[in-house]
């Protein structure tokens, strides 16, 4: 039987990317591109196809940033497949980064310097704003979205004869300093991208437990 795989943010970057690679191994997977821009998921599409003319790639639309959506798309996948074997989490967004002037000439002389120049520590800013479901909207994107999406999917991904697997893509930004469990949506700060990263990170190890506690044989990565 043909493995189902699932892959949000599979238009472009890291997300496409993946799709390639999971192809190039074995193209005989279904492969679901879960995308926000249908335009965008069209073209990805052809591309694989071209690549790999024989795979059977599907597209649907979800944005994670609209708990309507997520569910929209969720009973799509569940009226589509009977299992997803793999599930790769991997859409996210950082609106509008900008360079920290202050921070970024303090840095300079700071022992800390080539640490936050690799990962951007204090230096990228980001301008949240509040989504139609009264959410922050990076956090609902990067984190509460895609949490509803799995909690939606159990029924697809709960089976002790063939343990799914399930892959949510972190970031070297993903930093402890940006997170409060206080300020767990980042209203207050300037840094929401790193923040709902390591809170993306926190969530791992709490569905990897959950899930290992329930069936031995599920895995979470």
């Amino acid at each position: 039987m043909r493995k189902v795989v699932v892959v949000t943010g599979a238009n472009s970057g890291i997300g496409l990317s993946l799709c390639e690679r999971l192809l190039s191994q074995d193209d005989h997977i279904r492969l679901c591109l879960a995308c926000r821009n249908m335009q965008r998921a069209e073209v990805a599409h052809s591309a694989l196809l071209s690549s790999h003319p024989s795979a059977d790639i599907r597209i649907v639309q979800v944005d994670f940033g609209s708990i309507k959506s997520v569910l929209k798309g969720a009973k799509m996948l569940k009226e589509r497949y009977k299992q997803i074997d793999y599930l790769y989490l991997n859409a996210g967004i950082m609106p509008n980064p900008q360079i920290n002037l202050k921070a970024f000439v303090k840095g300079l002389f700071s022992r800390k310097a080539i640490s936050m120049f690799a990962t951007g520590e204090g230096l990228l800013t980001q301008e949240d704003r509040v989504t139609e479901d009264g959410l922050q909207e990076v956090f609902e994107t990067n984190v509460f979205g895609h949490f509803i999406l799995i909690k939606e999917l159990e029924p697809l991904l709960c089976h002790t004869d063939n343990p799914s697997q399930l892959i949510w893509s972190s970031s070297s930004n993903a930093r402890k300093s940006a997170f409060s469990l206080s300020d767990y949506q980042h209203r207050q700060g300037q840094e929401s991208y790193s923040s709902s990263k390591y809170a993306t990170d926190l969530l791992s190890v709490a569905l990897n437990r959950n899930y290992n506690k329930q069936s031995p044989g599920r895995k979470k990565n």
